[in-house]
């Protein structure tokens, strides 16, 4: 009986492990694999020895309230961002849209989003939109979560501009 419970116990924790490496929920690659949870120190050190430009920059107020403690822009060309809560990793975000307003490859982008998504398993995803206005600003934003990944469109408009829109893929850990 003592062999048939460590068999059924190995078995689990194997199982338990093979589901952890086969659908990888907390990690998210932005130039590097980064995972929740990582300290901020090992982060910065990850992109940078791959070659990627960081630049530190102070949460504003709004992030600082939700417990952002620090905030880096990833290549700004590409336009990853990650914020950290007492120096571990929290929040990450990576944008994938294309550079020039191309209508299909926006669409390609977003299926390819959404097809890794389903991939890692997750079914239960939920739909959120939120409207946000000021008098020199609006943005609309659409998000499907799926766990602790997001795919999130952002419609934005400032005063006096043209409209732009903004795909992103993003991993929070709350």
């Amino acid at each position: 009986m003592r062999t048939f419970l460590f068999g059924l116990l190995a078995s689990v924790l194997v199982s338990m492990a093979v589901a952890q490496i086969l659908n990888p929920r907390e990690t998210m690659t932005v130039g590097v694999d980064l995972t929740l949870g990582m300290s901020e120190d090992a982060v910065v050190k990850k992109l940078t020895e791959s070659g990627h430009t960081l630049k530190k920059h102070e949460p504003p107020d709004a992030l600082k309230q939700k417990g952002f403690t620090s905030m880096w822009f990833v290549d700004e060309a590409s336009g990853g961002v990650i914020l950290f809560s007492s120096g571990r990793l929290t929040s990450v975000s990576k944008d994938l849209s294309p550079s020039e307003g191309d209508q299909v490859e926006f669409a390609r982008q977003l299926y390819f989003a959404m097809r890794d998504l389903e991939a890692e398993g997750d079914s239960h995803c939920t739909i959120e939109t939120e409207p946000q206005e000021v008098p020199e600003y609006a943005q609309k934003t659409a998000r499907l979560r799926c766990g602790k990944k997001s795919i999130v469109i952002y419609l934005q408009k400032p005063q006096n501009k043209n409209e732009s829109v903004q795909l992103n893929l993003e991993m929070a850990s709350h």
